[in-house]
């Protein structure tokens, strides 16, 4: 029988490095986040007539898009972004039945999928195990400043899309907490991780 684990946690509370920490022990994953991203990297003839189609046409340039130019638009317009959102998660949604079927059918022991949105979608049945990281607004504010240049303004529309702390608290199965140093936190990883694929 294949475990599906979830990832999740809210923007710079350490999702990524959790990834990095499976991938360094040649785990399976599929990363939500880097799926979008070559949705936006590698865009089919679909993807850029449905974003003409929603009124962002004008974030692309011969075939690229200008992610800001989307990023900007969306935090100030509730159904542009429900509508992008959708349209994503469709696409997203496709390559992780395609990603666990596939490894069900390799019959590997232990999978791991990073879903930031996952309470959000309402995803949590889908499961047999849900880490959440959970770390303080601060701190996560002050990560994601040096290393993505957000505004607190930005930081503060991205949190108010997202589930709070409290829910994930309540419906996760296995809590890590991130507030301190990186050696800290990378110690707690490995343990749940040795946990996990036993």
């Amino acid at each position: 029988m294949t475990i599906i684990v979830a990832i999740t946690g809210g923007i710079g509370s350490g999702k990524s490095t959790f990834s990095k920490e499976i991938k360094k022990r040649r785990l399976k994953l599929l990363d939500s986040d880097k799926e979008v991203s070559l949705i936006y990297k590698n865009p089919n003839k679909d993807f850029l007539n449905y974003l003409k189609k929603i009124g962002l046409g004008k974030s692309i340039k011969n075939k690229t898009i200008n992610k800001k130019y989307i990023s900007d638009i969306i935090f100030s317009n509730k159904q542009i972004k429900q509508k992008l959102e959708k349209h994503i998660f469709k696409i997203v949604r496709k390559k992780r039945f395609d990603f666990i079927k596939k490894e069900k059918k390799r019959k590997t022991n232990t999978i791991f999928l990073d879903i930031p949105l996952l309470f959000e979608n309402k995803l949590e049945k889908q499961f047999d195990i849900i880490v959440s990281i959970i770390s303080k607004k601060e701190t996560r504010l002050k990560r994601i400043k040096n290393k993505k240049k957000l505004s607190r303004k930005k930081f503060n529309n991205i949190i108010n899309t997202q589930t709070s702390d409290i829910v994930r608290k309540k419906n996760s199965d296995i809590l890590i907490y991130n507030n301190n140093t990186m050696k800290e936190y990378l110690i707690k990883i490995n343990k749940v991780l040795d946990k996990l694929i036993l």
